[in-house]
Order: C-alpha cells, then sequence, then structure tokens
C-alpha cells in the first residue's frame, strides 16, 4: 500500500490496495485482523492498481487513482463494485503517471508523472475543475525547467490561501530542455518541498520553497500542513523519517499571490 487518509469528521481510515485493485474504509478506532466497513472493488468501478487517494470532505467525496491512468471519483460511502461518479483520463487530460492527489477551492489537482526516457521533464501538477468529467484540457498545468519539478510525488492544497504544497526530487535547479535532465537518483541533489498558487500557469518558479542540507530531506514524498501552528510536514523516503517545518511565512500572502491570502 503505497497511500492513506484519515478522515476526521467521520473517524475513518481510508486505505488504497493495488494489489487487490481495492478501496478500504475502517473505521478510526480499528485494530487487529478488523474488517472493513466498506470495499470499494470490481470492474465496473474501474480501480485497477490504485496507490493513492484523497477524501474531499467538503463535498463528500473520495478521489481515487484508478491505476491505469486516470481519476476517478466517487460517492464518499460508496462500496462494491459501483461506476465512479465521474472520471478524468485521457489525451486532452494529460493524465498519465499520477502519484498524488488533492482538492481544495473548487479544484481537483494532481501530480503527475511523465517518463520521457531521461530527458527533458514533463512531470507536472494538473489543475482540473472539480467537477470536470472525461478528457477535458487541465484548468492550469505547472511545468517547465523553472518549475525544477522532477520526480513529483505528493500534494497537498492550502484551502484558505489557495496554495499547492508539493514534494519533489530535485534539488530545485532550473534544467535545459535540450540536455538530459538531472538524476532524481543522485544522492548529492537532494529534494525540496515547493509551494505554488492555485493559478499558476505554465512554467513558473515556486513562491516558496524548503530545501537544502539542513532540511535534512532527500527524497520527500508525503506532505500535510498545520495551518494554526504555521507548520508543514514531510515524509522522505531515503532517510525513512518524518520532518516537521516551523513556516510562518508560508502562511502569509507570498510574493506575487493573487489566490493567496489573508
Amino acid at each position: 500500500m503505497h497511500g492513506i487518509f484519515y478522515d476526521d469528521v467521520h473517524d475513518e481510515i481510508v486505505v488504497p490496495v493495488a494489489l487487490g485493485g481495492a478501496v478500504l474504509t475502517l473505521p478510526g478506532d480499528a485494530a487487529g485482523d478488523a474488517p472493513p466497513k466498506r470495499v470499494l472493488q470490481g470492474p465496473k468501478t474501474g480501480i485497477v492498481q490504485p496507490d493513492t487517494i484523497y477524501v474531499d470532505l467538503k463535498h463528500d467525496e473520495l478521489i481515487v487513482e484508478s491505476g491505469d491512468d486516470a481519476v476517478l471519483v466517487f460517492p464518499r460511502t460508496a462500496q462494491g463494485d459501483v461506476t465512479p461518479s465521474r472520471r478524468i483520463g485521457g489525451p486532452n487530460s494529460g493524465v498519465s503517471n499520477i502519484y498524488g492527489l488533492a482538492a481544495g477551492r473548487d479544484c481537483l489537482v494532481v501530480a503527475n508523472r511523465v517518463d520521457t526516457g531521461g530527458r527533458a521533464s514533463d512531470d507536472a501538477i494538473l489543475v482540473f475543475n472539480r467537477t470536470d468529467n472525461g478528457d477535458p484540457k487541465p484548468r492550469t498545468k505547472i511545468s517547465g525547467p523553472h518549475t525544477g519539478i522532477i520526480k513529483i510525488r505528493q500534494v497537498f492544497v492550502d484551502e484558505e490561501r489557495g496554495l499547492i504544497f508539493a514534494t519533489i526530487k530535485n534539488n530545485f535547479e532550473a534544467y535545459n530542455y535540450a540536455d538530459a535532465r538531472p538524476s532524481p537518483w543522485d544522492p548529492i541533489k537532494t529534494g525540496f518541498i515547493g509551494v505554488w498558487s492555485i493559478d499558476d500557469n505554465g512554467d513558473v518558479p515556486p513562491r516558496g520553497v524548503i530545501r537544502g542540507p539542513a532540511t535534512g530531506l532527500v527524497w520527500p514524498a508525503g506532505v500535510a500542513i498545520n495551518p494554526k501552528n504555521h507548520e508543514i510536514y514531510a515524509i522522505d523516503s531515503v532517510s525513512n523519517a518524518l520532518f516537521m517545518f516551523k513556516m510562518p511565512e508560508f502562511f502569509l500572502k507570498l510574493p506575487g499571490s493573487t489566490a493567496a491570502g489573508k
């Protein structure tokens, strides 16, 4: 399993199970060999090998990465072999290899990877309208050498300020499309956490960055935020550790931001 979501409103733990092609929902107090409350699985669901999920508590929806290049949206309490309410996928959408999902500000945000054979990256943050369905073009796409986005892993949306937090395995070096892109496996080139506005589009650098040897980050994977305490949390897949950063400046209006804050 590569993903998890805790629903603090309904006290439920939601887990995608890649090998089983399923999404399991367990009670928050589950222990030992506890059965799930709900199982979402079967050919009608379109779920093949899910790695990441997100629960949109505001709209009571479950957002699932299908495992075959699509985003599936279900009612939060969906169970059994049921068809999704909406599906985003196809050549216009650009959705191909999903590593992270989030929602906020009536948007659906996808951390998308494209394997280009080691050369110029088309890894991107794709932003869709929340109710998009079929094969729509993304509303905005954040991608390109100035973004530093290579091997993007996870995204999180700050609903109040309209900011996207993303974990990326690249030490925030702009790269030349004509050359081979930096190797994400180079241990000297550590990763970073980048922050963009939900309205950013194109090859735009992040508005805020956490990076460098002092951070301890090598390949940051999951990311979450605690706006009340001005904290950013990240797990790292190389150091196998949880990091917490106190960054009040990230929860104010970042430079050049129109969607960010109060």
